[in-house]
């Protein structure tokens, strides 16, 4: 039976013969300094998630071995009913270990405690209406009693649940936002989008103004909880999420305390699309951009086809290119227009973008400062930041995404809006 133990400055995982047999591995050995999270996991089996490489899987009942998914390499013994500590690595032969103890989260608090990580912030999982229907979220909680400050955050573009996680990429930029914000004494709302996680509804058939709804939905929850300050409510959101936060900001400033727009867009969404295709077409490889050329494929050209069919279309989900996608969604998103919500805002904007963000053009910063209409407006351009909220020394390009999403969300970005948000609590002196 696999045991994870401290010794001196490494971590070990000792397998027993058998499971070195099932996962084709050795002990597995990790520097204190590759730790980076530690949590308790109640149903391992289901949440090691992609494809065994290698190791052996018993459906519903063990998984022993090494499995891979996009931007995640996980060692796992899991046993069927057994809880599990997941340890989340950087800069390590694997990006996490999953493995069954029986006393998981006694293990957990002492690897945390060795590794001089902070407490586990404490979560809620629960569920909201939206009109009709029934979304899933999570309510973080700072240590201490409340009622405490509050930020709701908006995830990015894409099927993303809670944390920021796409089954193909898992970015956990919401949840990392909220670890954040919880240790500096901030609570925090996240929630799966529609047709993700638990929450309801159809991905691809809602619209950008759907996705503003239930972001007013979790508002309108978040205030009602004992635990929360409504004087003190803070709207956060990332890419897409940023561009939620500036509509609800715009429909819900009277009772907000701040809005914080991450990798946000100030231009319209169609010139937002266009902008991002320059971008796109110069990060192409050399070979790829041969192969389109004799294939006579022009990406602009297929692109205006494409923006034509959405603006044409009048249902919620057309294919497009051979692709089902969500129409309706695009519809809105490419006549959405930031510059007049953001010259009605008084409320206070931390605005922050990435030198190196592909998908936000970094001088849409510029536009934010002279168009907000408050007085209290910070815009940072943060060097060598991507639009995943990662540090690249290289170019920031959709190639290079894969091996981002190996990285934490960048730590100075996650001080950055945790101090920007105490800075501005109600009676807290200028």
């Amino acid at each position: 039976m696999a045991t994870m133990t401290m010794t001196g400055g490494e971590l070990v995982l000792a397998l027993s013969q058998g499971e070195k047999v099932a996962g084709l591995h050795g002990d597995i050995r990790m520097p204190r300094a590759a730790v980076r999270e530690v949590a308790v996991v109640e149903n391992a089996v289901a949440d090691a998630r992609g494809l065994r490489s290698p190791g052996l899987a018993l459906p519903g009942r063990t998984k022993i071995g090494t499995w891979r998914s996009p931007g995640r390499r996980t060692f796992v013994v899991a046993r069927r009913d057994v809880p599990a500590v997941r340890v989340t690595l950087s800069g390590a032969g694997y990006d996490e270990l999953l493995v069954s103890d029986e006393n998981a989260p006694e293990l957990a608090g002492r690897i945390r405690e060795w590794a001089g990580l902070p407490a586990p912030v404490a979560e809620e999982r629960v569920t909201f209406r939206s009109g009709d229907l029934v979304l899933g979220g999570t309510l973080a909680l700072p240590a201490g009693p409340g009622p405490h400050p509050v930020a709701v955050i908006m995830t990015g573009s894409g099927p993303l649940d809670r944390d920021a996680d796409h089954k193909r990429m898992p970015l956990g930029v919401s949840r990392d936002l909220a670890h954040a914000l919880a240790r500096a004494g901030v609570a925090s709302f996240r929630y799966d989008k529609r047709g993700v996680g638990e929450s309801q509804g159809d991905f691809l058939a809602a619209g950008l103004s759907d996705n503003i709804d239930d972001a007013r939905a979790a508002l309108a929850w978040v205030r009602g909880r004992t635990e929360i300050d409504p004087a003190a409510v803070f709207v956060a959101g990332h890419s897409e999420g940023a561009v939620i936060a500036t509509a609800v900001g715009a429909a819900e400033q009277d009772g907000l305390a701040g809005l914080v727009l991450l990798s946000g867009m100030a231009k319209t969404g169609e010139e937002t699309l266009r902008w991002q295709a320059r971008q796109i077409a110069g990060d192409l490889p050399a070979p790829i951009r041969v192969i389109l050329g004799l294939l006579r494929t022009d990406l602009f050209k297929k692109q205006d086809e494409a923006i034509a069919a959405y603006k044409a279309g009048t249902t919620d989900v057309i294919r497009v290119q051979g692709r089902k996608t969500n129409a309706r969604w695009h519809r809105e998103f490419i006549a959405f227009d930031p510059a007049p919500l953001l010259a009605g805002l008084r409320v206070p904007i931390l605005a922050v973008t990435g030198a190196k963000d592909v998908q936000v053009d970094p001088a849409d910063l510029d536009v934010v400062a002279a168009t907000a209409g408050g007085d209290d407006v910070t815009t940072v351009r943060m060097p060598d930041l991507t639009h995943l909220l990662r540090r690249e020394a290289g170019p920031g390009g959709l190639s290079t995404y894969k091996h981002q999403i190996r990285k934490p969300t960048d730590p100075e970005v996650l001080t950055l809006v945790a101090d920007w948000i105490t800075e501005r609590l109600p009676g807290r002196p200028a």
